[in-house]
């Protein structure tokens, strides 16, 4: 094969190359829309819908819940903040120099206390729902908790705790 022909060769398969990588980033960019991000069932009124159609809370029922969670969005509002601001301040010891031992522990500590705060604030008012059910709603909703907890406990993306992925890591 003489040379003119490995260059008019080479030549037709880089213009070719060139053009389909052309028509897959038009494709890609133009064409294409992207691909909608499923919530993880964290809709506005979530755990109010799991009340109503799993526990089978009534009308009643729903508007004490109601009341509730305005209470408690009131309640926790600072508390993921203090949690915040406390995990804020302890990374940033990264920044500095020397920073002893004791400091370190007493800011891990701050988050934890921030934590249990939070922790014990959302425990109350599951409690205070949970006193909402009626007997008969009480093995419902213990059930349905538990599917709650699970999710609230788990890394996203990874599933259900305990399920061997971590001991791999």
């Amino acid at each position: 094969m003489d040379t003119t022909k490995k260059y008019k060769a080479l030549v037709s398969i880089i213009i070719f190359l060139l053009i389909t990588n052309f028509a897959m980033l038009l494709f890609f960019m133009v064409l294409s829309k992207p691909a909608e991000e499923k919530p993880r069932n964290h809709e506005q009124n979530g755990f109010y819908t799991l009340l109503q159609k799993e526990v089978g809370f009534s009308q009643s029922q729903l508007g004490q819940y109601q009341d509730l969670r305005t209470e408690q969005r009131k309640n926790v509002s600072p508390l993921f903040n203090e949690v915040k601001k406390a995990k804020e301040d302890f990374y940033e010891l990264l920044y500095s120099d020397n920073v002893s031992d004791s400091l370190i522990n007493a800011d891990a500590d701050s988050i934890a206390q921030a934590q249990k705060k939070l922790d014990m604030q959302m425990f109350r008012h599951f409690k205070m729902v949970r006193n909402i059910c009626t007997p008969e709603q009480i093995q419902k909703f213990d059930s349905s908790m538990k599917k709650v907890i699970i999710r609230m406990t788990s890394r996203p993306g990874r599933g259900k705790p305990n399920n061997n992925q971590d001991s791999k890591n």
